[in-house]
């Protein structure tokens, strides 16, 4: 089934950002210098007919030749090279440096002059400056090595996404520089940047836990099997359930867990419906759709990555059509969040369920919405009675819309904004609950 589901999420992953091959392009043209002197010589030229004097008329098409010939020079010159980019990470994050090592080689059976290179990229400044490639030797073919060089630079990546990095352009000249030329070598490569990830602090780890999750966390201390298998009672559990010596124990009536109780358990929820998030706007120069959307899809993943390092099976659930992959797959799953987007569709039957059991509380669960629509709160509410646990950030609320129904059906409601920490947001997380737990 697991597999079932990453291939289905792989499916329905958006495509939009995917690398394509690049338009070959090869443009050429005169210096300064040589505009200059093929100007200086038509003057010339120009000139001898009025004066008489021949000697003006071979000094200006001698001036006049010279770029014009570098400029055959340059247009017909075989350049062939290839290209291959390392990215170290090889997986980057948004906000972090990234080390490209760019692999020059010649391909071609002669030596190549000066030149420059510059790579680009989808965002500004659109590229690295011009920088100098040294002379490459002959391809010495298949018993010898070819001429290869490394440059490299630092890329910033901006935000989370696939994008395209690439092609390099390469700027050359002939022996005088008096013509330039530019080709394309080598095909865009494709850098996955995930959302940024913050590292939460463990002291929160006891908002996720529910009565049965948290005494299996703890049998590791104390050993209990008693503690492990069960929590106390609860309106509407049947009498069958009753474990009478654990009970006796506690001084009140305690039942047993069913099975799966016996570990740790997190649903996260993350709306991915452009319908529920206000500050939407259409991208520009790469920048994101929605800065509440990304905070969201960057704390879910900090989220999830938090509770799998400290023991508990998460879930996280979309409010869309699927496009994550499952966090107990760390690599894909943060590829697929660099990939996740807004997206259009209509509410139906079924669409946003927290529980494949409705008789079953399946431990904690956290929600994490901006501008939810009716419907998206109307089964946060219905199924707040079968988690242990409920708790919903909401990222820049605009009224009470969200934050009323569901505090008032027992949900913990954090107001965020998306510039608001990730950590000091679970820090305050971890301290409603507290307050919560106290007051009970």
């Amino acid at each position: 089934m697991a597999g079932k589901g990453s291939s289905e999420a792989a499916r329905r992953r958006p495509r939009s950002r995917r690398p394509r091959a690049p338009r070959r392009r090869r443009s050429f043209g005169l210096s300064g210098r040589g505009r200059i002197l093929l100007i200086a010589g038509l003057c010339f030229i120009a000139a001898a007919y009025p004066l008489a004097r021949t000697e003006l008329l071979y000094l200006g098409s001698l001036l006049a030749g010279m770029p014009l010939l570098a400029l055959a020079f340059v247009r017909f010159r075989r350049q062939r090279m290839g290209v291959a980019r390392h990215f170290s990470p090889a997986v980057a994050e948004a906000g972090s440096p990234v080390r490209v090592a760019v692999e020059v080689r010649n391909l071609g059976s002669a030596k190549t002059g000066e030149a420059g290179w510059r790579d680009e990229w989808p965002w500004s400044p659109y590229g690295t400056p011009t920088a100098r490639l040294r002379p490459l030797t002959r391809n010495r073919g298949p018993f010898g090595q070819d001429s290869a060089v490394l440059v490299d630079y630092v890329l910033d990546p901006p935000r989370r996404g696939v994008f395209e990095i690439g092609p390099l352009v390469v700027d050359f000249g002939d022996p005088f520089q008096l013509a330039r030329g530019e080709i394309v070598v080598g095909a865009r490569q494709k850098l996955v940047v995930t959302p940024r990830i913050a590292i939460l602090p463990v002291t929160g780890q006891s908002i996720a836990a529910d009565e049965g999750s948290a005494r299996a966390l703890q049998r590791r201390n104390t050993g209990g099997e008693d503690e492990l298998m069960t929590r106390e009672y609860r309106y509407g559990d049947p009498l069958r359930r009753v474990h009478w010596r654990a009970s006796a124990h506690h001084g009140e009536l305690m039942v047993r867990q069913e099975e799966q109780r016996s570990h740790a358990q997190a649903r996260i929820l993350l709306d991915t419906r452009r319908a529920g998030y206000r500050d939407t706007a259409p991208p520009v120069d790469q920048e994101p759709e929605s800065d509440s959307f990304e905070w969201a899809v960057s704390f879910a993943a900090s989220l999830a990555l938090h509770l799998q390092r400290i023991g508990f099976t998460v879930e996280v659930i979309e409010t869309g059509l699927r496009q994550l992959s499952s966090p107990e797959h760390p690599e894909d799953f943060l590829e697929s969040l660099a990939a996740v987007s807004l997206v259009d569709e209509r509410p139906g039957r079924g669409i946003l369920s927290l529980l494949p059991d409705p008789g079953r509380a399946l431990g904690s669960v956290f929600a994490i919405v901006a501008d939810a629509e009716p419907h998206t709160v109307d089964r946060l509410v219905a199924q707040r009675a079968q988690f242990d646990v409920a708790i919903a950030f909401v990222v820049n609320p605009h009224n009470e819309i969200v934050l009323g129904p569901l505090h008032d059906a027992g949900w913990i409601c954090i107001a965020v904004r998306p510039t608001d920490d990730l950590a000091a947001v679970w820090l305050a997380a971890a301290e409603l609950r507290e307050v919560r737990r106290a007051r009970a």
